[in-house]
Order: structure tokens, then C-alpha cells, then sequence
């Protein structure tokens, strides 16, 4: 059986130190065909350097980026409409997941 990719939009600016922790809690999932779209809206910080060694690094991070600030709402629609996966979840870039909940979200499912 074929496992569905899920791709997980993680919203950010300016925090890369707590970007950092989000993104190390969807890599360490139990549940590993994912998607990682970090949806940059116009960090003037680390963040486009930490994302762009991530994308050279691992083949299931994305890395896009709104070049001017736009909110929340609109780098959440960035990653929603350039996820390729069979499902679309999210975090914001204070928090982070358990490390079985992608796997959980598709057992509930």
C-alpha cells in the first residue's frame, strides 16, 4: 500500500530560532512521506538562509517566499496553493508537532 504524501505549510517571519524547532518537529515524524513548504513572509532575519540550506539538504523541503509582508493569512494561502500532497496540514512557527501526529492525523482520518 502506498502512503499518501501529507504537506505541512509552516508560516513564518522573522523567528528563525523558533522556525527551527517547528521544522525539526515535522522532520522527526514517525510518519515520513511529507511534504515541508516554509512560507516565508518577508523575513529580514536568517530565515532565507536556514530554508535555503534545508532545501539543499533534504528533497522535502520547499522553501517559498513573499517578497514584501503580506500577513499571516496570505503565506498560509502561499503554501496551501503550492502543496502537492493528498493532504494539507499546518503549524505555526512557535509550535510543534508530536512526533506521531501526522501519523495520528491519518488514522483519525
Amino acid at each position: 500500500m502506498i502512503s499518501p504524501k501529507v504537506s505541512v505549510y509552516i508560516t513564518t517571519h522573522n523567528r528563525v530560532e523558533k522556525l527551527k524547532r517547528a521544522v525539526n518537529s515535522v522532520l522527526e515524524q514517525t510518519y515520513k512521506n511529507i511534504e515541508i513548504i516554509i512560507c516565508d513572509d518577508a523575513s529580514t532575519d536568517g530565515t532565507k538562509l536556514y530554508s535555503e540550506s534545508l532545501v539543499r539538504s533534504d528533497n522535502r523541503v520547499v522553501y517559498l517566499r513573499n517578497n514584501e509582508n503580506k500577513g499571516a493569512c496570505a503565506a498560509r494561502n502561499l503554501g496551501i496553493l503550492n502543496a502537492r500532497g493528498e493532504f494539507i496540514t499546518g503549524l505555526d512557527d512557535d509550535d510543534e508537532f508530536e512526533k506521531n501526529r501526522i501519523q495520528y492525523f491519518l488514522n483519525v482520518w
